[in-house]
């Protein structure tokens, strides 16, 4: 990856506070570009993040954002883009506490809640970004899924489900809007020892379980949240010029 690659505008991340979306604003600097992140809640986190990232020479910028407000996700997109001349990236990387629980015992509110603070969220992000990347002439639209979408495992309807609509969704943007040279895709992330699984999913996960799920990885190991972030910025890159609509696993092998 050489730095020339990002010289021309901004990476915007949406959920740049936690574990992946830290990663994906440390490698987006590390490889030369300018972002633009929003946390929702932990602006703590935000600041730890924009200190770290901002080692870089780069510019490191936060905003707190709700992404469900979809006028308020609209006008953070369009400042970002007047800001910085162009958006070359826009990526997905937030998301709420998923609830583990066999489907016939979850509650209506947590799949409706889940659904709009993930899928509805992403929406409106991508919605809110593709004005302004087709009138700019292009870009790259990322989102961070899971590959629970392809190897379903039981009290893990809220993992996959969410996810599952948010690859359908670009995959139908990669269709219509190839012609503005937007590329949309999606990153399937495996089983790793950061992010949500970093306190165990919030105690939902024992370390039983974990080290249960690693040894079932053809590799032996957890992933890493900097293993996710090397495959976005190599999607936002000129060297997936003709990648568009993929569904890229990152898990080691797990959904084999």
């Amino acid at each position: 990856m050489t730095k020339a690659d990002f010289s021309n505008g901004v990476a915007f991340v949406a959920g740049g506070s936690g574990g992946i979306g830290a990663a994906i604003v440390e490698a987006f600097a590390g490889a030369g570009s300018d972002v633009v992140f929003t946390y929702h809640r932990n602006k703590a986190a935000a600041e730890k993040v924009k200190q770290s990232a901002g080692k870089s020479d780069r510019v490191i910028e936060t905003r707190q954002l709700a992404l469900q407000d979809n006028l308020a996700t609209a006008q953070c997109l369009a400042q970002a883009r007047q800001q910085y001349g162009r958006i070359h990236s826009v990526v997905y990387a937030a998301g709420p506490r998923i609830p583990v629980n066999f489907t016939g015992q979850l509650t209506y509110a947590e799949w409706k809640d889940t659904f709009e603070n993930d899928t509805h969220a992403c929406f409106s992000l991508v919605h809110s970004a593709l004005p302004l990347l087709q009138e700019q002439g292009g870009g790259s639209i990322c989102a961070i899924t899971t590959t629970q979408a392809s190897r379903h495992l039981p009290m893990s309807v809220l993992s996959s489900a969410p996810k599952a609509a948010v690859e359908s969704m670009l995959q139908v943007v990669a269709r219509e809007n190839g012609r503005y040279g937007i590329r949309a895709n999606s990153i399937r992330s495996g089983w790793l020892a950061g992010g949500q699984l970093e306190d165990g999913m919030e105690g939902q996960l024992e370390d039983k379980m974990l080290e249960k799920i690693a040894r079932q990885v053809p590799l032996g190991t957890l992933g890493r949240p900097a293993d996710i972030a090397d495959a976005v910025v190599f999607l936002a890159s000129d060297k997936a010029r003709y990648i568009n609509g993929v569904n890229l696993a990152v898990d080691g092998g797990w959904c084999l």
